[in-house]
């Protein structure tokens, strides 16, 4: 959390008129300054920005505030990015109030930092080597047409083959090697280390304030058997699933057109941008994710889908359309019965004609799935039936009513079916799903025990301290009575256990710090109960976690939860150890490494016994 004399400093030094300048052209007018509104389209300036009450106002939108407010209006920005953007701009260094918070902001840093010098690294092997001349260069302008304004704009750059070019220069620039490592450029193996990015042409991915967080590498030798394409490997400030190449580009033409052009490759964006269509943004490659879906939705509701148009392009399609739909977005999506692909179409057309071109050929779901099934199937009423029922289960994610009931019209006319028929298609479907979010809470722990196990057990923990925190209890084989809290407490205390999410860990230490209070105050828990609501609809729910009223057989409950936890957190403890025996080479060192894990498995083995299960 930033401290408040941090955001007190950030507000005095931050001046109104020209950070606004930076986004629209500001004329002075008396005391203050007026500029073109840039949520409407006018002829006459109606924005106003007052220098002296560091405040703004649009009087064609009706929007208004101070600094912050507009970063947050126009870029689309968070309070914390907009004070993190302020803090850059006019270089203030930003203080945490926790000390472990502000450390953990340190190692950001340091992050932001390696991957800002393996940019310039990265650019300066591309334009001043012979390697990155001959190879990257003329695979970037030669095969792929791009001009040196975009190579420069995106910040292109090459990685040579080799092994350790980067990681000597970084050290010898006075980065310390486990930083190195954290970054993702860097990997260790057999006491040595090496550059993960090798023979590849570089593509650095921006996060919403321009910092460089990862990066993609495209090789260029087919000759090798290594991954065509290469992402940096995660860290706390690069997840590629909630992150979008170009959108840092991108985002103020996606603001103005109101629309976002989404494709699959690196390539795909630069070709698109050069051809004059500068609202477009790519998945990097990877599987399209939810929290993409919804940083798009930060800038518009309006998306086109314009991946390839062969049968893997349509696939994918087909693959996020319900994910797209479920978030209440326009959708669009790009047919193209030849298969071609984004790159080849921006180097044929114009960015005219190519934007008429796309604007024939983009269609809504409908009518996208109608076109596969006339490209690849012949009129069999069967396969006809089935292409219906994937529609409607489409239409089924859709949350608005009027929307649903418009594509029920839709579906009705395009294939020539009564809409009565096609309305009770969808109750049976929507049933359908009714019935299975009826599942038994102990069968739901046993399915997500295959996925994200601590993660949900977590979650359950802290849901019993909320409800029950307080309730007496006996276990078996004891005579002294102990609450569900201390219950848990002491087990987290007695092995050491810390929660895997900091943010379920900062709530457990929110409890923690008044657990002096709970023996003497019974009514502590019952402050929270009283405030289930709002604390339900506020602080827990941000954190994914809701306060029931169950408390049935609560103590063989907490104790199946405490074992399960335990079980799957040696379990982690047990694939640490695994991962470090295979990196260790000396031999003493992995015997100690074998004890342990031996340790582990026979603790392992008796929790597991105790849940009545034998392996």
């Amino acid at each position: 959390m930033i401290s408040k004399e941090t955001i007190k400093k950030i507000f005095s030094v931050s001046c109104i008129e020209e950070v606004i300048g930076d986004f629209i052209s500001l004329k002075k007018s008396g005391l203050n300054y007026r500029g073109l509104s840039p949520f409407s389209n006018e002829k006459t300036p109606s924005l106003i920005v007052s220098p002296i009450k560091k405040i703004w106002k649009d009087f064609s939108s009706g929007k208004g505030g101070n600094i912050i407010t507009f970063l947050m209006e126009h870029e689309n920005y968070t309070y914390v990015e907009s004070l993190h953007y302020l803090a850059k701009k006019y270089d203030i260094k930003i203080q945490e109030e926790k000390k472990n918070t502000f450390f953990r902001k340190k190692d950001h840093e340091n992050l932001y930092l390696i991957q800002d010098y393996a940019k310039y690294f990265f650019m300066k092997q591309l334009s001043e080597t012979k390697e990155g001349q001959e190879k990257g260069l003329i695979y970037l302008m030669k095969q792929r047409g791009l001009n040196m304004k975009i190579i420069h704009q995106f910040e292109l750059g090459f990685a040579l083959s080799s092994w350790t070019k980067f990681t000597e220069t970084a050290l010898k620039k006075g980065f310390q090697i486990q930083d190195l490592k954290k970054s993702g450029l860097t990997g260790f193996k057999r006491s040595n280390h090496f550059d993960c990015f090798r023979k590849r042409v570089m593509f650095p991915i921006h996060d919403l304030s321009g910092r460089v967080i990862g990066f993609g590498g495209r090789k260029i030798d087919n000759s090798s058997r290594s991954l065509k394409y290469l992402n940096s490997s995660e860290n706390d400030i690069f997840q590629k699933g909630k992150i979008l190449y170009g959108l840092f580009q991108a985002k103020k033409n996606i603001l103005k057109e109101d629309l976002c052009y989404l494709v699959e490759g690196y390539t795909d964006v630069l070709s698109l941008h050069q051809s004059g269509i500068k609202n477009v943004v790519s998945s990097s490659g990877t599987s399209l994710t939810i929290n993409q879906i919804l940083l798009i939705k930060r800038f518009t509701k309006s998306i086109v889908l314009f991946y390839d148009g062969d049968r893997s392009g349509i696939q994918a399609s087909l693959r996020v359309i319900n994910m797209i739909l479920e978030q209440e977005m326009d959708l669009r999506i790009l047919f193209f019965s030849n298969g071609e692909d984004p790159d080849f179409l921006a180097k044929k057309y114009s960015s005219s004609q190519l934007r008429e071109f796309l604007g024939k050929k983009s269609y809504h779901f409908i009518s996208f799935k109608k076109k596969i099934y006339e490209k690849f199937h012949q009129d069999d009423p069967m396969k006809k039936s089935f292409l219906v029922l994937n529609i409607l289960k489409s239409i089924s994610k859709i949350p608005n009513l009027l929307q649903r009931e418009l594509y029920i019209q839709e579906t009705s006319k395009l294939f020539q079916l009564r809409q009565e028929v096609l309305i009770s298609e969808l109750e049976r479907i929507n049933k359908k799903k009714k019935l299975y979010k009826k599942i038994d809470h102990h069968q739901i722990l046993l399915n997500l025990e295959r996925n994200n196990t601590l993660i949900f057990l977590e979650k359950e923990l802290i849901q019993l301290i909320l409800n029950y925190g307080n309730k007496m209890f006996k276990k078996e084989g004891t005579h002294t009575p102990t609450t569900v809290f201390e219950e848990i407490f002491h087990t987290f205390q007695d092995y050491n256990f810390r929660f895997s999410l900091d943010s379920h860990q900062k709530i457990f230490n929110k409890i923690c710090l008044q657990k002096e209070n709970i023996g003497k105050n019974p009514s502590f828990f019952v402050k929270y109960e009283k405030n289930k609501k709002s604390y339900s609809l506020s602080q827990w729910k941000r954190k994914g976690i809701e306060v029931s009223s169950k408390e049935e057989n609560i103590d063989r409950y907490l104790m199946d939860i405490l074992l399960r936890y335990k079980t799957q957190y040696i379990l982690k403890l047990i694939q640490q150890e695994i991962r470090n025996f295979q990196k260790e080479i000396r031999r003493e060192k992995n015997q100690m490494i074998l004890k342990k894990i031996m340790y582990l498995t026979n603790l392992k083995n008796e929790l597991n016994k105790k849940l009545h299960r034998y392996v």
